[in-house]
């Protein structure tokens, strides 16, 4: 007689009674902030019940969760956290977790309140001062090039004053205070129009003045001297395997020989520059055993195979401050073959690029 009935699968576990193994957990500090999570983690026991998890010594204001068990190979793991305020769990004190499984004698292990450093900047608010180039863009195309000077690590935005030498009598834009994730402040000041005394080798320098400074902070900033070395630009085809599976294809532009390492990579479809997000451009690396440094990128472009079939011009175009009209560009389609090489000028200037 089949008491399941037709088609019920029995399983009968072979595990017999096992004892848990415990495990001290720090996880740092949590939300709400001002508060410290400590666990610990119960393994390799069964059966899955009776089993209860305490800490000591007892403290106000605490918050116990007890995860459920989970089985894995036969044997059950849970874990059991602690939540407490920081003030009642200073770096020198110990915390007992204590678990009772079946009706055998408790066992505990020490966990300590010493807290990771979780926090993604354990010296949140601690004022500093940073001065940045002009981008390089700004540069090239001869538009309004800016200095760009940040005052961060603020626990107020308000009263931050700003003082530029050389200002070359150009007022400076103070942009809107920024936040980051520990709450604390940034206050930029932009002194716009500085790309002839840049190149030029100027010194520039910012002062910034705050209540939660002890004293005024200054930085400084100088276009480095280096030398300088064309870049050379290398177009290269779709490769056949691509080709024949007729869907994307991916043109390559290798360039190298170049200092210093900022370079900017365009791509354009017919004449028209594209969007950013369809091409990549790797960061500029140094060329393997050069006695003067000099640096390398590579960008692709993923395009239609019908466009590249049909005979679509893709250029690759490059600026570089060695270059005699700031940009270089080489030129490739199917029919024509070879890649063509041009320099070019790409006028978008205005007077604002100078600061004097």
């Amino acid at each position: 007689m089949d008491l399941w009935g037709p088609g019920v699968e029995v399983v009968v576990s072979s595990v017999s009674e096992t004892s848990p193994k415990i495990f001290p957990l720090t996880l740092g500090s949590s939300e709400p902030a001002g508060y410290v999570v400590i666990a610990c983690l119960v393994r390799d026991f069964f059966p899955s019940e009776p089993l209860t998890v305490t800490w000591s010594p007892s403290r106000e204001g605490v918050i116990v969760r007890n995860f459920p068990p989970a089985q894995a190979g036969g044997l059950y793991t849970m874990s059991s956290q602690l939540t407490l305020p920081v003030e009642q769990c200073p770096a020198d004190q110990i915390l007992k977790c204590q678990v009772q499984h079946l009706s055998k004698s408790s066992q505990s292990v020490n966990v300590p309140c010493k807290v990771l450093p979780s926090d993604p900047c354990p010296q949140c608010c601690k004022p500093s001062l940073s001065l940045q180039p002009p981008a390089l863009a700004d540069l090239l195309l001869g538009s309004n090039a800016s200095l760009t000077c940040t005052l961060s690590g603020l626990k107020k935005s308000e009263g931050v004053s700003f003082t530029w030498q050389p200002s070359g009598g150009k007022d400076a834009v103070q942009a809107s205070p920024t936040r980051d994730s520990c709450g604390c402040y940034s206050v930029s000041s932009i002194l716009p129009g500085c790309a002839d005394p840049w190149n030029k080798g100027e010194t520039f320098s910012c002062t910034a003045a705050h209540s939660e400074l002890k004293s005024a902070l200054t930085a400084t900033i100088t276009k480095p001297k280096v030398n300088t070395f064309r870049p050379q630009v290398h177009l290269l085809p779709p490769p056949s395997e691509e080709l024949a599976l007729n869907e994307l294809v991916t043109l390559t532009c290798l360039v190298r020989g170049f200092s210093p390492k900022d370079v900017l990579v365009r791509w354009l479809q017919g004449g028209q520059e594209l969007p950013r997000d369809k091409y990549l451009v790797w960061e500029s690396l140094p060329e393997p055993g050069q006695a003067i440094p000099t640096y390398a990128v590579t960008s692709v472009l993923r395009v239609d195979a019908e466009d590249w079939k049909q005979g679509d011009t893709f250029s690759c175009m490059v600026g570089h401050e060695a270059l005699p009209l700031a940009f270089t560009q080489k030129t490739i389609d199917r029919l024509a073959g070879k890649p063509t090489h041009v320099n070019v000028s790409v006028v978008m200037a205005e007077a604002e690029g100078i600061c004097y």
